[in-house]
């Protein structure tokens, strides 16, 4: 089909590693083009040579969607990502058609629930905290693995294998297990300090970065956390949302006199985690604040500080929220 053939339309792809549902739409609903591709950018550039550059092309948010985004909008479309949690309730039927008919017919409409896309630079940026992140939690697991090696062979060697002597210490046993873990831990340390000093020479300039870290409790890779999470805070208007898109909310669910509070409603998982640490964080270096006061309260009522902790990070969301749209360092009262 010729481009001169098609007036305005929209596509929804259904995106998989392997294929890739495309449905081509006009605005009357009339289904231009149904054809499964291969993931390529080959596949899918001759899929959609037909469509105008500047249409609305619609796919689902999934882990790697992000090279597709980008390539689509190199082709000059206009790349809409859907919000998987949204579309899992509009019907029941689901399968790869389906699913790319809905995404074409809910853009013709305006209709379809969309989720923020990053700029690549911020992409990137979460990507390499997720690497970094990972790589704590691997060494946390060698770490507890070792000890494991001390258990088995009743030996007790109270050091910490995060510093260098207490490695050096544990080397010094000369356990065949312990040495290579050891070496597996000073290597992973190294490379956890290269990711860290890249992040410090791209970002610790970077103003949102400074005046986070200028509240209690939020150093340098947390206020970058936080920063590549929420992106622009120009996009939450006030705290509360803000505060719902980090999953702090919780559900709310009313029937005449009878009102029931829920768990927390889902959210972005890095961001909620970040914010109560950095809450964890705060109330021990400021005891005497209005959170650590606030976390006292909160433990005497709902008895479980992991439960306390969580009304600190939503408070605390009113802090950041504040600090990043006035663009002012945090006061300690």
């Amino acid at each position: 089909m010729k481009l001169s053939e098609i007036c305005e339309v929209v596509v929804g792809l259904d995106v998989h590693l392997k294929k890739t549902q495309v449905t081509i739409m006009k605005m009357n609903g009339d289904i231009v083009k149904k054809e499964r591709v291969d993931t390529t950018k080959a596949d899918l550039q001759r899929s959609l040579e037909c469509v105008p550059k500047g249409s609305k092309v619609a796919l689902e948010s999934v882990g790697f969607c992000w090279p597709w985004i980008d390539f689509l909008e190199e082709l000059g479309h206009n790349v809409l990502l859907a919000n998987p949690l949204l579309l899992k309730n509009m019907g029941d039927l689901k399968n790869d058609k389906v699913d790319s008919k809905r995404l074409a017919n809910l853009t013709r409409m305006n209709s379809l629930p969309t989720c923020y896309v990053p700029s690549t630079k911020l992409r990137w940026l979460r990507s390499l905290l997720r690497h970094r992140s990972f790589r704590t939690r691997l060494s946390t697991a060698v770490k507890n693995r070792s000890r494991s090696e001390f258990s088995k062979r009743d030996i007790h060697l109270d050091v910490d294998l995060s510093r260098l002597n207490g490695r050096r210490a544990a080397c010094g046993l000369d356990v065949f297990e312990v040495n290579q873990n050891m070496e597996l831990l000073d290597l992973m340390d190294r490379q956890t300090k290269e990711v860290e000093a890249i992040l410090k020479k791209q970002y610790a300039q970077v103003k949102p970065v400074q005046l986070l870290m200028t509240i209690p409790g939020i150093g340098f890779l947390s206020a970058v956390t936080l920063y590549a999470e929420i992106c622009d805070i120009k996009r939450f208007s006030n705290p509360d949302k803000l505060a719902h898109y980090a999953g702090l909310v919780p559900r709310v669910r009313q029937s005449g006199e009878h009102l029931w509070m829920g768990k927390e409603t889902k959210g972005d998982a890095w961001l909620k985690w970040i914010l109560i640490e950095a809450s964890w964080s705060h109330v021990r270096y400021c005891r005497e604040g209005h959170l650590a006061k606030a976390f006292e309260v909160a433990c005497r009522r709902k008895g479980k500080s992991t439960d306390a902790i969580k009304v600190v990070a939503r408070k605390l969301v009113n802090v950041v929220w504040a600090v990043l749209t006035y663009e002012k360092e945090f006061m300690v009262k």
